[in-house]
């Protein structure tokens, strides 16, 4: 049995994948296809104690406790015929609330993501990874902090997350150094977004019968401002800090943007030179696409395959 982990992250269009692959799962099975997300891995329990608190560190008991239990579910996945087993849980790698603490994005992914590793007892086949825009993402993160109680970035706060060095690519290091021989495929927002069935055909690398996505569906998208107005008021904070208007909010001043911008335009330069041999980012095609040279209903995932790294992000 083939077992998928797709890592998210977190305000990257994981809770539109999850919902697409929660809402055909019947589908999906006759495939061969299960999928553990969020709902099913936190409701019984079966990664307890994997998620580290806010030291990043996973204590050996935690694992020795989950190894039989995680070991029991995929035996029991196995004998009910699933063949490629898709697990989907952003808070392997750490929290909006972590990389706000912090104001960098992931710092504790290797040692949060190692713990679930040793957990599963088994090798990673793969590692699916969405890559957002970084001024987008954070953008994103700080209305979904504040409309769960966090307080409004300070002038320090948003100088610091845009003067940040860490970014996509020290993630996908770290990833690299915890999943040994795994596949890491990285997805970009803007490509998949609208589109977790071309997301999932793309991953799976062999052919699957694979039902299409509702179009327009987007989950767990970040609060406008009125939202946010809202959600501050309703808890006794004034939102008077706020900027006026409609529309998304947006707290970084343009040169901050900038190098925010900049700096994800890095990424991706790294990601397309290669990614130092350690990842691939992948194309976006259509389902008809990807599947043009196949029998009907088949579908087949087709990686971009990149040349060896020629540079390296600043």
């Amino acid at each position: 049995m083939q077992v998928i982990f797709h890592l998210g992250a977190q305000r990257s269009a994981t809770t539109t994948f999850q919902h697409y692959m929660r809402s055909h799962m019947q589908a999906l099975s006759t495939s061969g296809i299960g999928f553990w997300g969020p709902q099913r891995l936190r409701e019984t329990g079966l990664f307890e104690g994997l998620y580290a608190g806010p030291s990043g560190k996973v204590s050996d008991e935690a694992i020795a406790i989950a190894k039989p239990q995680i070991a029991k579910a995929l035996n029991l996945a196995a004998a009910r015929g699933v063949r490629t087993l898709v697990i989907s849980e952003e808070n392997m790698l750490g929290s909006v609330k972590g990389n706000l603490r912090h104001r960098a994005l992931y710092p504790d992914a290797k040692t949060r993501l190692r713990g679930f590793v040793q957990a599963m007892d088994r090798p990673i086949d793969k590692v699916m990874l969405g890559l957002r825009p970084l001024d987008t993402y954070w953008n994103s993160a700080l209305a979904y902090g504040v409309k769960r109680g966090a307080p409004l970035p300070k002038p320090d706060d948003l100088s610091a997350i845009s003067a940040s060095e860490r970014s996509w690519c020290d993630v996908v290091r770290d990833i690299s150094e915890v999943v040994g021989e795994a596949d890491i495929e990285l997805h970009k927002f803007e490509d998949f977004a609208d589109a977790p069935d071309v997301r999932l055909a793309r991953a799976l690398g062999g052919n699957a019968v694979l039902p299409k996505a509702k179009q327009g569906v987007r989950m767990n998208e970040a609060p406008d401002l009125s939202e946010l107005r809202v959600a501050m008021t309703k808890r006794g904070s004034n939102p008077a800090s706020l900027p006026d208007g409609e529309g998304r909010w947006q707290p970084f001043s343009p040169e901050q943007t900038e190098a925010l911008a900049e700096r994800y335009a890095d990424d991706l330069f790294w990601c397309v030179a290669g990614a130092g041999g350690v990842a691939k980012l992948i194309e976006r095609k259509t389902l008809e696409e990807v599947g043009m040279s196949l029998p009907p209903a088949a579908i087949r995932g087709l990686t971009y395959d990149q040349a060896r790294r020629m540079g390296q992000a600043s």
